[in-house]
């Protein structure tokens, strides 16, 4: 292994996937501050395993989390146009480089799309659902998250 450096080059491709995804970010953040304004003035903000609230406080508490997630997103849609070094991934000199170099920039957009959906998802989860009867369905999501990145993170080894 070695310190292979690449650019990568912003296709038709990439740039309608980078509009796409912030038309994206920007409407599932009209959805949540509409979801906000319906939302009773106390609202649950934390979920025990069992998936019953155990801790209560205001519908606004929900852009915090939202914002660090949206952050994340942005930096995991983005992060494929700098250097690589600044990637922590296994890319080969060799033949499978390239296949590497894609399977990593798919696995970034997926887990940029997937934060986006969690947020999504625990936004309406806590403000727009009244009967909270389990956690499972957000354990799901982050356990799918987790398993994509296992799968791709073994796909790019193996390209090498």
């Amino acid at each position: 292994m070695s310190d292979i450096k690449f650019n990568v080059v912003r296709t038709t491709k990439d740039k309608i996937f980078d509009i796409v995804f912030l038309v994206l970010t920007l409407t599932i953040w009209g959805i949540i501050i509409w979801l906000i304004s319906r939302a009773p003035d106390i609202v649950p903000t934390h979920f025990g395993p069992s998936g019953k609230p155990d801790a209560y406080g205001s519908p606004t508490f929900i852009l915090i989390p939202s914002t660090i997630m949206t952050v994340v997103a942005l930096i995991c849609a983005f992060c494929i146009y700098l250097p690589i070094a600044s990637i922590n991934l296994p890319f080969y000199e060799g033949a499978g480089n390239e296949k590497q170099k894609k399977l990593g920039i798919l696995l970034s957009r997926i887990i940029a799309l997937s934060v986006l959906g969690l947020m999504l998802f625990i936004a309406i989860y806590t403000l727009g659902i009244k009967n909270h009867e389990s956690a499972m369905p957000i354990l799901i999501f982050v356990g799918i998250i987790i398993g994509v990145s296992i799968v791709f993170t073994i796909m790019m080894y193996r390209a090498k």
